[in-house]
């Protein structure tokens, strides 16, 4: 079943902000966002990140359905970019527990070799599991777990070995979604 991600453009805008919608109210049981007077949460900010050249939106499709979103940012240190952080990963519920969430991940750390950091909010233990996971077995178990003090987000530190030659520079890749591939995450 073919897998695909692609950059946002300006076209598909409307449809990155309205799975934000979904992605706010699932998050807002970890961090305090109000609901705006009109019904909606506000995503200007994340939609006008993506209008960055540095910041990369992904819509993700599952044979051409719309399954979810990947925002990859940059980590700057004194005006150069040190690391780069898969902020954001949303998989709409129908489609999780198949391992889609984990080749996006792999697909996204493959596109980018180099340093990653992901940072899971506090109290996101099914987030810090599943991260935790992906990341061990993307890395072979050479990774750092790094706990902050201040507010207890939990980040995963870990280096991404170049793009393997078997890795389709479109980003997109068949994977088999059956009921005996589903993973508890």
């Amino acid at each position: 079943m073919p897998l695909t991600l692609k950059l946002v453009n300006e076209e598909e805008a409307q449809v990155l902000s309205n799975l934000l919608q979904l992605y706010r109210h699932e998050t807002s049981k970890f961090s305090p966002i109000e609901i705006d007077d009109d019904g909606l949460y506000e995503t200007n900010s994340i939609t006008q990140k993506i209008a960055s050249p540095e910041v990369d939106g992904y819509l993700i499709r599952i044979k051409g359905k719309l399954a979810g979103f990947a925002i990859v940012q940059p980590k700057f240190q004194n005006g150069k970019i040190v690391a780069r952080s898969l902020t954001d990963l949303f998989i709409l519920e129908s489609y999780r527990g198949f391992g889609i969430g984990e080749e996006v991940a792999r697909m996204v750390f493959d596109e980018s070799p180099g340093l990653w950091q992901i940072e899971v909010a506090p109290g996101n233990e099914e987030s810090a599991k599943f991260w935790s996971k992906v990341i061990y077995r993307y890395t072979g178990d050479d990774y750092r777990h790094l706990n902050w003090r201040g507010n207890r987000s939990e980040i995963f530190e870990f280096k991404s070995p170049p793009t393997r030659p078997t890795a389709i520079k479109a980003l997109a890749k068949e994977v088999p979604i059956t009921p005996t591939a589903r993973q508890e995450i």
